[in-house]
């Protein structure tokens, strides 16, 4: 990837403060406790456009492990996997005293300090980052995406197949967690037309 492409210049949307955007698929990440996090995860696979306008009956949805059940070992295949293993890597309570930042830290820096701004503005009586109280406004947020005219007007199964981010899924299968179910891959084949 260079540096004009899209994904460089678009790149993806971290929706303050717990969620990340990329176009095909939304991340959350709900603190349940001082020591575990819910991690759920929402995507969108547009058919081809021959297979418009497709009807689905229902929302297929799974609980993606984060361990093999029967080694113990995490689970690293998934993109998705990968992410919670350097998060838990770190330590049930990461001991902060003991960082060693460097420069290719600089974004947990500029993360760290949006953070206490933010804290500093909701103690003096004022909004936080990403708070839209009009209500003109607030009714649809456009999202920068680097894709925007693939996922929403769609494109021909022949060109799908070859592009290099949306068509990696009907080849490989879901890249981001583990554990989907052959239901829902046969569902989505069948949506698809690769079945």
């Amino acid at each position: 990837m260079n540096e004009s492409d899209p994904l460089w210049t678009t790149g993806r949307v971290c929706l303050w403060p717990n969620a990340l955007f990329t176009g095909n698929h939304f991340e959350w990440r709900v603190p349940v406790d001082d020591e575990n996090t819910l991690s759920v995860t929402w995507c969108f696979s547009r058919v081809p456009k021959e297979r418009e306008p497709y009807v689905q009956d229902r929302i297929p949805a799974w609980h993606g492990p984060v361990k093999d059940p029967y080694t113990g070992r995490w689970i690293s295949s998934h993109i998705m996997n990968q992410d919670f293993i350097a998060w838990t890597g770190q330590g049930t309570t990461a001991d902060r005293t003991k960082e060693h930042l460097g420069t290719s830290d600089q974004g947990i820096v500029m993360l760290r300090k949006r953070f206490l701004n933010d804290l500093d503005l909701i103690a003096q009586g004022k909004d936080p980052k990403a708070i839209i109280r009009d209500p003109k406004i607030n009714k649809c947020v456009g999202l920068p995406v680097a894709e925007r005219q693939a996922l929403t007007e769609g494109l021909p199964f022949a060109q799908l197949r070859k592009h290099p981010l949306l068509g990696r899924e009907l080849i490989d299968g879901y890249p981001f967690q583990a554990g989907q179910p052959a239901e829902v891959r046969k569902l989505f084949q069948e949506a698809m037309g690769t079945d």
